[in-house]
């Protein structure tokens, strides 16, 4: 795991992300200006959480058919939609750049210039508080968010109440426990940035999680598939322990979360890959669990039990899904409407076609 390093360290990745090319806000075509989007009438007890994965594969889970059971406590969660779902570009850089826009908000060029502001500065400008709080340390994505607080590896690591603690992703949970405290009236998003299952897979998990042995220790030059393989399982354990915890923070609470790996991972004998050029990248490398949950609170609206439903059936007939529709679905599922073309309802999962709603009555 990661050695925190002090406030001056943090202070320097903030001035370099400064000069990012990405983190111009100022250029970017700003969707809540461009579009009318029309507030739920029951949205401002609401809690937000988006969980961006790390290289984590929706074919190495047990939720989604896989061999060993690596999603133990996720295979509980009644109140989960758990879909197959497609990257839109291979490295974690790339992918934050063109996941959170509108379909055409990243430019098609190997770089994914963006266009327009993501998702998470939208529900700012409508009037959400936001936190952020992740194990890397992609500051030109954090400051786009326009999130009211931002703390990264190195800041969480360094604090006092996590001396001599192991600086993973459970590290999270504490933070989260924080945000929601200090915003006990909702209207309120959490933007959490895991490490999840990037090499090296054994440093991700504690040892009570090394459930699949011979382990990869060190380098991966030295390590065949199948311990290489191990290890990541045990990681993707781990994810699973993670998200249900966030889930647990919010169990009482009206809340919905959001899960998506930003990109998958090749696993070859003595070798792991990812960020291969996408028009020449393995499928594997696309491959991302993408995961919505709803408290009991959050589906006592009809509405929003209408809307679940309609997700649980897609999911069972395993309709895959793609990174460049998380923008539309993540308003969609929260009830925004925008008559003036803001929400593309062919990419918001929670829009139930006119068809079915008849059906349904």
């Amino acid at each position: 795991s990661y050695l925190p390093s002090n406030w001056l360290s943090a202070l320097g990745l903030y001035a370099w992300a400064q000069v990012d090319e990405s983190s111009d806000n100022n250029s970017l075509i700003h969707p809540a200006r461009k579009f009318t989007y029309v507030a739920p009438k029951d949205g401002d007890d609401t809690y937000v959480v988006f969980i961006i994965g790390e290289t984590t594969r929706w074919d190495h889970m047990g939720i989604f058919g896989y061999e060993r059971n690596t999603t133990p406590k996720l295979a509980q969660e009644k109140n989960l939609a758990a879909f197959r779902g497609y990257s839109c570009d291979t490295a974690t850089k790339l992918s934050l750049r063109c996941m959170f826009v509108r379909e055409g908000g990243a430019d098609n060029n190997p770089q994914r210039t963006l266009k327009e502001q993501n998702v998470f500065a939208v529900l700012k400008q409508l009037g959400f508080s936001s936190d952020l709080y992740a194990m890397q340390s992609e500051m030109w994505f954090y400051s786009n968010t326009m999130a009211d607080n931002i703390s990264y590896r190195e800041q969480i690591g360094a604090e006092p109440r996590n001396r001599g603690k192991t600086v993973d992703d459970m590290l999270l949970i504490d933070e989260m426990q924080n945000s929601l405290a200090q915003n006990p009236e909702g209207k309120h998003l959490i933007i959490l940035h895991t490490k999840g299952s990037h090499f090296n897979y054994t440093q991700r998990y504690p040892r009570s999680y090394a459930q699949w042995k011979p382990e990869c220790i060190g380098v991966d030059s030295g390590c065949t598939k199948a311990q290489m393989i191990n290890s990541y399982d045990n990681s993707v354990t781990y994810v699973d322990h993670f998200i249900t915890s966030v889930f647990d923070q919010l169990r009482d609470k009206k809340a919905i979360v959001f899960y998506a790996a930003d990109h998958g991972e090749s696993i070859n004998e003595r070798e792991h890959l990812h960020g291969t050029p996408r028009n020449m990248a393995p499928p594997e490398q696309f491959r991302v669990p993408m995961l919505v949950w709803m408290s009991d609170k959050y589906l006592a609206s009809p509405q929003h039990a209408q809307m679940f439903a309609h997700l649980k059936q897609q999911a069972e007939i395993k309709v895959p899904r793609r990174h460049v529709e998380l923008y539309d679905t993540i308003m969609g599922c929260l009830g925004y409407t925008s008559p003036d073309g803001g929400i593309n309802q062919n990419n918001n999962w929670c829009h139930i076609p006119d068809a079915q709603k008849v059906a349904a009555k």
